[in-house]
């Protein structure tokens, strides 16, 4: 439906009444526009419109505003030209307006560091400190180098995660000829006898009580049996964060199992005698020994590697990567955006 417009005898009769009339005091002489007759004149023509489009401007400009300029409304950036099982770094520069989870059910809403915990499902952040082995065990994969027995444990009181699904995962891709078996190490799950390393799904909190917590960012960590300085650790042990399990980091989101994979493979990389590694392959991609948690650039070049969670991701040369001992210079927490 549209607005009715002026007939044209009611246009003529209005031209020549403006032309027989004059403003007080100036009689004879055409009335000289003002601001109001334009807007009264626009109004008549235009109708509801006129009203509609003043609105419609200001509300174009908020929009743009808000939305940062960004043609199609996001700022993630596009899977064009990433290499199969890794997702785009994040270019120089871009920040995310993530949340830091504090450990104490609350959070700062504020511009944060790539190694702050993304939003999303809810985690137990304490159990009471014991673990369980989980019972399960797997045939030896690889064929060459040291055997490594391995269990699965959680810890007790966690609660949420479906720990099918987590010991399957492991097993997986410990077995996997893109990880490290088959490259100079052998590797089997086991629930009793000998063990090498427990890989021991942790709450947060618990987690800081073994890894320390001198980096205020949700981490996993690997400790050797007697290497926490007042607390008793009878065993070598990985722990993974459940906070990081349901969350995963800002270099995978999007792809929570493909950070889960990065996640299994750079802690038991730990287990395994690996070092972090601090530079891109030479393909761009990160190694899985880099602290993928804690951003994508390169401590050694500055550049920005793809998310990578293999440690011999097919076709790559140079994997798993140089690997150097931790100092202050070559960490990447806090230097990932």
């Amino acid at each position: 439906m549209t607005s009715p417009r002026p007939g044209s005898d009611d246009v003529a009769r209005a031209h020549a009444a403006a032309r027989n009339a004059g403003p007080p005091g100036s009689a004879g002489e055409p009335p000289r526009p003002t601001a109001g007759d334009h807007w009264r004149r626009f109004v008549v023509r235009w109708g509801w419109r006129a009203y509609a489009l003043p609105i419609l401007v200001v509300v174009t400009i908020a929009a743009l505003i808000h939305g940062g300029g960004s043609a199609n409304g996001s700022d993630v950036p596009s899977a064009g030209g990433t290499p199969p099982h890794a997702v785009a770094p994040p270019q120089p520069g871009a920040s995310t307006v993530i949340k830091r989870d504090t450990g104490d059910g609350t959070q700062n809403d504020t511009a944060l560091e790539a190694a702050a915990l993304p939003a999303g499902g809810a985690y137990d952040k304490s159990g009471d400190g014991t673990f369980r082995v989980l019972k399960g065990a797997s045939k030896v994969v690889g064929t060459t180098g040291r055997l490594w027995r391995y269990s699965i444990d959680v810890e007790n009181g966690l609660t949420g995660i479906d720990l099918t699904q987590f010991q399957d995962l492991v097993v997986k891709i410990l077995s996997d000829k893109r990880s490290w078996s088959g490259h100079g190490v052998r590797l089997q799950r086991v629930d009793s006898g000998p063990i090498d390393f427990h890989v021991t799904l942790t709450t947060s909190l618990t987690v800081r009580k073994y890894c320390g917590y001198t980096i205020h960012a949700e981490s996993s960590c690997y400790a050797a049996a007697g290497s926490v300085p007042g607390v008793d650790l009878p065993a070598n042990r990985v722990f993974f964060n459940d906070a990081r399990w349901v969350r995963g980091a800002a270099a995978y989101i999007g792809d929570l199992n493909q950070y889960r994979i990065y996640m299994i493979n750079h802690e038991d990389g730990h287990a395994l005698g690996h070092e972090h590694a601090h530079q891109c392959l030479p393909n761009g991609m990160a190694p899985a020994m880099m602290q993928q948690s804690f951003g994508l650039r390169s401590t050694a070049t500055g550049k920005f590697c793809s998310a990578n969670p293999w440690p011999y991701p097919p076709g790559v040369s140079g994997a798993p990567g140089a690997e150097q001992p931790d100092t202050a210079a070559n960490n990447e927490y806090g230097k990932g955006d």
